[in-house]
């Protein structure tokens, strides 16, 4: 073997092989890259198919032998038309959790951990869509150790329905807590320390992990993680009116809906439970296929959180942020956001106003007046700019040290462009400017991980007035990354002040109308009760029996039918 072929083997050889890492379900050997290890497709959950579809996540089965983990496994369930995004294998068994560290990790044992949330609204997306080698860069040679765990999207996460002992609400949620769990328990074996841990989210990943870090339910103690990188995040919770009626809609489409007239006194959960068992026994690409037909037909798709509890108390969206944990925060936007898709949004219902029409009537028509300049910024634009000032409104409030940023310079600046400084998805070829404006990203989100403390001169937000860190970079001019004030003032102006003084006027107009309504004299209209009315109750009493006896008749007969198709599932339940 000559020379240049010893050294394709070794460096082959270098690319492939790893040490074993132990933990408590088994040992895993994962890929080497130079003084890097990634360790995928880790199970945290036993695969959520069959009877554990629809459920909560059940842990992890212990395995035998050393688990290869040098491969990404597959994506959850997705196949939406909302991205480009699209993930190459998916399978419903995609509990895994995805861990990247280094050699200087697993020798000191306690670097600081980021869990990443990805986006996605919980409709599209994967934790196995990234390229290990960015990944390197921007954590592991900051001896920060990232997990990317998966949970799971649409229907197979949005089954919903009133009794949640037959089915619970935001199971994707369910599945990042169990991640966060397996991260505590089991992230010393890879070097990290578990009182060290950042849960980052861009995009509805920052959602969530603003809902989990002022959810008093959720993370109580601060023992799964003790602080938050929210990025490009709205904050709004779903109906569970709406979320319902989905359900419903997909179960219909599914042919699995049991028949109203064969229903007799069957209860509500009842029905829900065959429901469910019903497609419970479908493929999974089945419903996969069913849900795409939805979204194409122009159907709301299943995404979203819904405002349950245990996870979530069942208050006003102003209640609900008025108590955040003491979970430290570093929180920010792009300048231009959703401005590239236009769309309208009810902002109102969203920040959790009272008289949510009237005051989108007025957002509406402030607009068309040209009363309100709302800078050519869409409503997905204000809606993350606005959510963005009430998360750091109500930290600060409580003296949580919050961090506030918005990225400002004008060639890459809507949604998910500064993602790709740090997560190196959705790429783009940077000039000169962007080069440096990577390592201004990597720098502070990495600082504020390991310290609490974003650094180059980003100062704590300041309520009064309205203070970020302006992220902006010319090398022409000497532009460089600074604080400055009054973030989006006109837009903060118009729904942090005005319309929040208009729908307190609405709120008290009300009452007093309805204290007047109450006040005056109501003269009941009398009833004459005489024979034409006897003789009318008779004849409806009479035709109501015969419809009811001769309507139980063809129940019976169509109810042994139901049996015969779907066995004892119909009676058993």
């Amino acid at each position: 073997m000559n020379v240049e072929s010893v050294f394709i083997f070794l460096t082959v050889l270098q690319y492939t092989v790893s040490i074993i890492i132990p933990t408590s379900l088994g040992k895993l050997s994962g890929k080497e890259i130079g003084e890097y290890h990634i360790f995928k497709r880790i199970p945290f959950a036993k695969p959520p198919i069959g009877a554990l579809r629809f459920q909560k996540p059940e842990s992890a089965k212990n395995w035998n032998g050393i688990r290869d983990a040098t491969e990404y496994g597959p994506a959850c369930m997705s196949n939406s038309t909302k991205t480009s995004s699209i993930q190459k294998w998916v399978d419903e068994d995609c509990l895994h959790i995805n861990i990247f560290t280094s050699n200087k990790c697993l020798k000191t044992k306690n670097c600081a951990v980021v869990a990443y949330i990805h986006g996605g609204v919980l409709i599209y997306d994967s934790a196995v869509m990234f390229n290990d080698t960015y990944l390197i860069d921007s954590f592991l040679k900051n001896d920060v150790i990232l997990a990317i765990p998966a949970f799971r999207l649409g229907i197979f996460s949005h089954f919903t329905v009133l009794d949640q002992s037959i089915a619970p609400s935001n199971v994707a949620l369910y599945d990042i807590l169990k991640s966060l769990e397996f991260i505590k328990r089991e992230i010393h074996n890879f070097g990290g320390d578990n009182q060290r841990v950042t849960l980052l989210g861009h995009s509805f990943g920052g959602t969530i992990a603003s809902m989990f870090t002022f959810g008093k339910e959720v993370n109580p103690d601060l023992s799964l993680f003790q602080r938050t990188v929210v990025m490009s995040a709205d904050q709004a919770f779903h109906p569970l009116e709406l979320q319902l009626e989905k359900t419903k809609r997909f179960v219909e489409y599914a042919n699995c809906s049991v028949p109203m007239k064969l229903t007799g006194k069957m209860s509500d959960n009842k029905k829900d439970r065959i429901e469910m068992k019903c497609l419970q026994k479908k493929s999974g690409m089945e419903l996969l296929r069913i849900q795409r037909s939805l979204e194409e037909a122009g159907y709301p798709t299943y995404g979203g959180v819904v405002q349950r509890e245990p996870l979530f108390s069942e208050v006003k969206t102003s209640e609900y942020f008025d108590s955040p944990k003491k979970i430290p925060m570093l929180t920010g936007c792009t300048s231009f956001e959703f401005d590239h898709a236009p769309g309208d949004k009810n902002m109102a219902a969203d920040f959790g106003f009272e008289n949510t029409e009237e005051c989108d009537a007025k957002y509406r028509k402030d607009v068309k007046d040209g009363y309100f300049d709302r800078d050519n910024h869409t409503d997905r634009t204000i809606a993350v700019f606005v959510s963005t000032q009430l998360r750091v409104k109500n930290l600060l409030k409580k003296g949580i040290p919050v961090y506030l940023y918005q990225l400002r310079y004008p060639k890459h600046v809507v949604h998910t462009d500064d993602l790709y400084y740090i997560m190196g998805v959705h790429p783009f070829e940077m000039d000169e400017n962007e080069i440096h404006l990577r390592e201004v990203y990597q720098n502070m989100v990495m600082n504020f991980v390991k310290t609490g403390e974003p650094g180059n001169r980003f100062e704590i937000s300041d309520s009064k007035s309205s203070s970020y860190f302006e992220i902006n970079w010319n090398e022409t001019t000497g532009l460089r990354p600074h604080m400055s004030t009054d973030f989006e003032k006109n837009v903060m102006h118009y729904w942090g002040t005005e319309m929040m003084e208009f729908d307190k006027h609405i709120t008290l107009e009300k009452k007093k109308k309805k204290k007047s309504f109450r006040s005056s004299e109501i003269t009941p209209y009398p009833i004459d009760s005489n024979s034409h009315l006897f003789l009318t109750i008779s004849i409806f009493s009479l035709v109501f029996l015969l419809g009811f006896y001769v309507g139980k008749f063809c129940l019976n007969q169509e109810r042994d039918q139901y049996i015969q198709l779907y066995g004892n599932d119909f009676e058993s339940i």
